[in-house]
């Protein structure tokens, strides 16, 4: 007896595993070192308390059910994982391996086993963790996840259910072919075995998903081999892209659209970016005189811009590309032999390759144009004799007033046509009226302009404020070029005038204003027979 208690105390003194005798009521009796080290506590300190007292409290009710247990007789030992408090108060996990010894009926003591499984139980709930997540992801992704071992779905979340039309329940133990495309379960099939067997993750492929009601939608894939409680499995996540190829497909068609327009327009059309024609179509090409796409492309822009506007329309492009507007404009191109034409022109923005660039439409107007500056010439001008008319005169001098410039009014009244006209005619008339103001204005040259006001009255409109030895000399040359013999039917005409002449803004502020005064002077120079007079107040 004396040496099994010999032996007993050596296993219990040097045993790796905490060991402990513990009384009836919980005090511990006796315990070895392996003991103190995992509860942090020395010897003294616990044979000084009860288990009770470093047990865990949320684990202390279910052991003592277990100890009840032992007391009355219900079992001989047990066994639970628990959590003690180590002295540093940190939790140290313990599995308790409890037999009590009894002497007949009595119960005398309880013998405790303890081993710390605390790192154990930190992988336990890290793992836990991680599979937590895991689930988390699968089941709370908005994308399709599912997971299959290669012919049956072992799990699905609810997007995955949602795209074919079930519940996740109902794709679970079912075969994975249900829910592809009959044309595509070959391919399927043959990436699910290259997954399982050569164990590489498979990124972004393309399936045609089958849903419940036989439609099917588009998907991009990806697949990922896992194991699964020692199975081989793979965990597929993929993307409805159904809509988007449908915006791909309308897109491709919109393309289509475009590049016919594009090449097909009556429209002159081209692309450029940073100055580079990228692009040009064939009605682009004709009109700017080019034989083929390859005269053009590749060239700078601004070449085919009239030098006067190039620095104006370039800049206008350039605001182009930083997204602001260009309005429809007439500009005059220059084509590859260096003709001109002109053309409306307007631009918009684009992206080409990533980049700014702009889209210039144009279209030839150069009959248009012509037409156009044909009636606003007519718009401005006498008929018969081709000089401003009264229309222009008036524009001309708004103009002047307005820029505060100083000038010369002299307004002519010449005499003799209505004679001509009782006597040849009113085409010798004309006739007689245009060689007299083409010989004023070939007179004056560049000293003034000279406006048919109508009838018989002109003015004539010189820079400055001129002095009476000027108006003199030109008063008296308008005279003699009038004088010169005019032939009508054999016979010589004779044509005279009377001038008038106003200064502004001496004899008036306003158009009106000066030509009262230049009419006022002008008879007063008819009246008294001398060639001109300078309006006096």
């Amino acid at each position: 007896m004396q040496n099994f208690l010999s032996q007993f105390n050596q296993v219990f003194f040097y045993s790796p595993i905490g060991m402990a005798l513990v009384s009836k009521n919980g005090k511990w009796k006796k315990v070895n070192p392996s003991l103190t080290k995992i509860t942090g506590y020395t010897e003294e300190e616990l044979l000084s308390t009860s288990f009770q007292d470093i047990t865990h409290p949320d684990d202390l009710e279910a052991d003592m059910k277990q100890v009840q247990a032992l007391l009355e007789g219900d079992a001989d030992s047990y066994e639970m994982e628990k959590r003690y408090i180590h002295k540093e108060g940190k939790i140290i996990w313990v599995l308790l391996s409890v037999s009590i010894v009894r002497e007949g009926n009595e119960s005398l003591y309880f013998i405790v086993q303890v081993q710390d499984i605390t790192d154990r139980k930190q992988l336990e709930f890290n793992l836990s963790e991680s599979e937590q997540r895991f689930r988390n992801i699968l089941t709370y992704s908005p994308d399709p996840i599912l997971v299959h071992d290669g012919i049956k779905i072992l799990y699905a979340n609810k997007s995955a259910a949602d795209l074919v039309g079930v519940s996740s329940e109902d794709m679970i133990g079912k075969s994975i072919e249900e829910f592809i495309d009959p044309t595509q379960t070959e391919n399927a099939n043959r990436i699910n075995q290259e997954l399982l067997f050569h164990n590489k993750p498979i990124y972004d492929y393309d399936l045609k998903i089958r849903t419940k009601d036989g439609h099917y939608a588009d998907a991009v894939l990806s697949a990922i081999p896992i194991t699964i409680k020692e199975r081989k499995a793979i965990v597929v996540s993929y993307r409805d892209i159904t809509e988007r190829r449908k915006m791909e497909k309308r897109l491709k068609e919109s393309e289509e659209r475009y590049r016919r327009l594009f090449h097909n327009s009556p429209l002159g059309i081209l692309v450029y970016q940073k100055r580079i024609i990228k692009y040009a179509n064939s009605t682009a090409i004709k009109l700017l005189g080019a034989n083929k796409a390859i005269d053009i492309i590749g060239t700078s822009f601004h070449q085919f811009i009239h030098p006067d506007r190039r620095l104006m329309v370039l800049r206008s492009f350039q605001n182009l590309e930083d997204d602001e507007q260009f309005s429809t404009s007439y500009e005059k191109f220059i084509r590859v032999d260096g003709t001109e034409i002109d053309v409306e022109v307007n631009g918009i923005p684009v992206q080409l390759n990533g980049e700014s660039a702009v889209q210039v439409v144009f279209w030839d107007v150069t009959e248009r144009k012509k037409e156009e500056d044909l009636i606003r010439y007519r718009a401005y001008h006498d008929t018969l004799t081709d000089l401003p008319n009264r229309l222009k005169f008036q524009i001309d001098l708004e103009d002047e007033i307005n820029n505060d410039n100083k000038f010369t009014i002299m307004f002519l009244d010449l005499h003799g046509l209505k004679q001509v006209n009782d006597a040849f005619g009113h085409q010798a008339g004309d006739m007689v009226l245009i060689k007299v103001t083409s010989r004023i204005a070939g007179g004056l040259g560049s000293e003034g302009l000279v406006y048919r006001l109508g009838g018989d009255e002109f003015a004539i409109v010189l820079n400055g404020v001129r002095d009476e030895g000027e108006i003199k000399d030109i008063a008296h040359n308008i005279e003699e070029v009038i004088k010169q013999p005019i032939y009508v039917a054999n016979t010589i005409v004779q044509v005279t005038t009377s001038i008038g002449v106003v200064f502004y803004p001496i004899h008036g502020v306003d158009m009106d204003l000066l030509l009262r005064h230049a009419d006022l002077a002008m008879y007063h120079a008819k009246n008294t027979g001398t060639l001109y007079k300078i309006y006096d107040n």
